[in-house]
């Protein structure tokens, strides 16, 4: 250890150092120069002790700077990544699959004897992630995704004192970015090993499949799937497109070349509802290598999006034709009517029994005014919980209505309410709501309907939409407003004579009404967002051998995130029994679940959010196993990108035949020596307490001596 003094580090100029210097002495001498009853030997003492004392003192403020060298000695450490993917066990060519694998690794991992005793080597693995083992015998090579970038990445972040990296791999990157970037940025070079073959077989791979996610019931899906052809010129190669093992449609594509790529598109008729699995699959040409790439699995979210409106009229009135002809016309719309006689008769027969199966109940002109009590309360309790657009008539018992739907209407009647001829009003302060996002005309000029102006007004919590004008004159008396309570929306249209809007000879008219009541009808069919469980798998399709990773993310019902909750899982199919799962809690109401592997075939999940006794949320759906495995698609060794990341980091590129000889190339680039570096410290004495201790131990000796010798 050398101890060197760097000086004073410190902004009090020169003149002012000795003025203090002085001062203190001075100080010092005049303090017991008059003592009397000590001898000079006493005094020189005490002078002594306390001129010490304020000279530390100065000497602390001065801010002295000492510098420590010392030398340490360190081992040379390298880092070793080997590819745990599975394109690294495949038989090609020369290369002989796992078992040379496993050579090249003890290769690169030698005994630590001679000059390799200084010689640090630390394994990591990687696939879709950087893998921490402690030897290469810990790596099962299963990755199912190759992602260099990503081990890179990972890598840099724990990059200490390395002085180079030993990348072993194929190259095949099947997920995350080109590593070519990060290659350029590393602080260290890369030393790559390709494993695996160059050579190309006869092969024939499903490359890609292009479909919508989602559809809906009954409608058509195109699907567009790419055929890699390899080695097979001017062949005749059958499509297929399968589900649940049946051949649904099939093509013949003729190859053109040794190696091309063609597109062959398919339509599908979804008529079932729920996740609808199917496969691209091309049957085995002979002479290809293997057909574990010749198919290719997709899923298809197929959802019944129609809404389920029952219109319940109580009046016969142009308005019930012109709005049952509206919904008729929208594909959208599944619609049941029923139109009121007498009693509890209707036209088209009995009200449905199952009011829960309906998205919407529209009830025009209830309750009538000769409808009798009994049955006004049946219909009321019946569709208690279901979305209720209300439409008025000239027959319509308003008093009713809000006895009926006490405290949920959007509009309050007082009991002198009478229908007069009103021009609709569109307030300048409306909120931006849902069912006005469509184009409105900047001036409205529509036809006159009967309406209110006087004795009506909005209810609590509910929004004004329209409003009433009479003789030209705003009326603050609501057209139309809406509400929501509790999980359903409940819209009100407080008018009659809505058809004249339809029969305008003006355009803009019969658009804006057709676009009011086409958003009136789907913002109240939909049900209000109150989703606080956000559930779903990492892939809509899992490759067979991939793990099946869940990612949740739940809020309480004050909508803050929720990290003190229990997440639990059921995953079930028709071919196995069901199996429950609890997701691990990531913090800040993040959840996940990974679950290993699971067979090929779809797959239907719920996950009920609790906690202690109070379940909070549950979401369903579904996800299916069986895609292609990626690490099939490419066999083909990317000798290219692992020379780039060589050269452009400074390191050199090898051919597994050639791995025994990266040692040699190591002890000549960068040496296996023992390295010594000196480490220099700066040390500023003021921070160290053992100056102020011994000021205090000086200051307490003058103390404890004067007190000896009865000074005062």
């Amino acid at each position: 250890m050398d101890i060197q003094f760097d000086g004073f580090q410190h902004a009090i100029p020169a003149i002012w150092v000795v003025v203090l210097i002085a001062s203190a002495l001075a100080l010092s001498i005049w303090t017991y120069h008059r003592a009397d009853g000590l001898s000079a030997a006493w005094r020189w003492m005490f002078t002594g002790i306390r001129s010490l004392a304020f000279l530390l003192l100065l000497l602390i403020l001065l801010n002295p700077v000492i510098s420590v060298n010392e030398q340490v000695t360190s081992p040379v450490r390298l880092a070793l990544l080997f590819d745990n993917s599975q394109s690294t066990t495949i038989e090609k060519g020369s290369y002989s699959g796992e078992e040379r694998y496993r050579e090249v690794m003890d290769m690169l991992s030698p005994d630590p004897v001679g000059d390799l005793e200084h010689l640090v080597l630390e394994t990591y693995g990687f696939d879709s992630e950087l893998l921490s083992v402690d030897s290469p015998d810990e790596l099962f090579l299963d990755g199912t995704r190759t992602n260099i970038d990503r081990a890179l990445t990972g890598f840099m972040d724990i990059l200490e004192q390395h002085e180079a990296v030993i990348l072993v791999t194929d190259g095949i990157v099947t997920t995350g970015r080109d590593p070519s970037a990060t290659a350029s940025r590393m602080p260290v070079p890369i030393y790559t090993i390709a494993i695996g073959d160059t050579s190309r077989q006869q092969d024939v791979v499903v490359q890609r499949v292009t479909h919508n996610p989602t559809a809906s019931l009954n409608s058509s899906v195109t699907v567009e799937a790419s055929i890699l052809n390899d080695g097979f010129p001017d062949r005749d190669i059958q499509v297929q497109l399968r589900q649940d093992g049946d051949v649904l449609s099939e093509q013949v594509i003729r190859s053109t070349e040794s190696r091309s790529v063609q597109q062959v598109g398919f339509e599908i008729l979804l008529e079932e509802e729920g996740l609808q699995q199917f496969q691209i699959h091309v049957p085995e040409v002979p002479g290809e290598w293997t057909t574990e790439n010749n198919t290719r699995w997709f899923s298809i979210d197929v959802r019944d999006d129609r809404l389920r409106i029952l219109h319940l009229s109580f009046e016969i009135h142009p308005d019930v034709r012109d709005v049952r002809g509206f919904l008729r016309e929208d594909r959208q719309v599944d619609l049941e009517s029923r139109t009121w006689i007498s009693g509890d008769r209707y036209v088209e027969g009995e009200l449905p029994d199952r009011p829960d199966t309906l998205d919407l109940v529209i009830l025009h002109g209830f309750p009538h005014i000769d409808l009798e009590e009994g049955h006004a309360r049946e219909v009321a309790e019946r569709f208690s919980e279901n979305a209720l657009f209300f439409i008025g008539s000239a027959g319509q018992d308003l008093s009713r209505l809000s006895t009926l739907f006490s405290g949920q209407l959007p509009i309050r009647f007082q009991p002198g309410f009478r229908w007069q001829d009103v021009q609709i009003h569109l307030p300048s302060d409306r909120s931006s709501h849902a069912v006005l996002d469509f184009d409105i005309p900047e001036e409205l000029r529509m036809p006159l309907v009967r309406g209110g102006i006087r004795d009506a007004g909005a209810s609590a919590n509910a929004t004004v939409l329209l409003q009433t004008a009479y003789r030209g004159n705003q009326t603050q008396i609501p057209l139309l407003a809406v509400r929501t309570t509790g999980n359903r929306n409940i819209s009100h249209l407080n008018a009659y004579n809505t058809y004249l809007w339809s029969l305008s000879t003006r355009e803009e008219n019969r658009s804006f009404w057709h676009g009011l009541l086409n958003n009136i009808i789907k913002w109240t069919a939909a049900q209000p967002d109150e989703q606080l469980l956000d559930l779903t798998p990492a892939e809509p399709v899992f490759q067979i051998g991939e793990p099946v990773i869940f990612n949740g993310f739940l809020r309480n019902e004050a909508g803050e995130p929720e990290e003190n909750a229990a997440i639990e899982m059921v995953v079930e199919n028709d071919d196995i029994d069901m199996r429950r799962y609890v997701m691990s809690n990531e913090g800040g109401g993040r959840y996940q679940l990974e679950i290993g592997n699971l067979p090929e075939g779809t797959y239907q999940f719920t996950g009920t959010a609790a906690r202690g006794d109070r379940d909070i949320d549950t979401r369903s759906g579904g996800f299916s196993v069986g895609g292609v495995n990626r690490e099939l698609m490419n066999t083909i060794r990317d000798d290219d990108l692992l020379r780039y990341m060589a050269q452009t980091s400074g390191g050199r590129f090898l051919p597994h035949e050639q791995a025994g000889d990266l040692l040699e190339l190591l002890r000549s680039d960068i040496s296996f020596e023992q390295r010594v570096e000196t480490i220099t410290m700066s040390l500023a004495l003021h921070r160290n307490p053992f100056w102020f201790i011994l000021v205090i131990l000086l200051l307490t000796l003058e103390w404890g001596l004067r007190k000896y010798r009865s000074l005062h």
